[in-house]
């Protein structure tokens, strides 16, 4: 799988995750590939999410506070 159609996937499933939530529009920040799976990460007003992308295509999902203290 290449960047594109990682990015792309990763993209439908985070808009499948916030159709029911206050998510905002998602902004893609960057992708990195980590051995055999994807890290897409996108920002929106509501919070930082990270997609992983495996080679067959499934994707999970991490939400990351952006209030929360670093």
């Amino acid at each position: 799988m290449r960047e594109r159609e990682a990015e792309s996937r990763a993209g439908q499933s985070l808009r499948s995750f916030c159709r029911d939530k206050a998510c905002g529009a998602p902004h893609l920040v960057k992708a990195q590939q980590l051995k055999n799976r994807w890290l897409v990460d996108f920002e929106t007003a509501g919070g930082l999410y990270t997609v992983a992308v495996d080679q067959g295509g499934n994707t999970a999902i991490s939400v990351w506070d952006k209030n929360s203290p670093r």
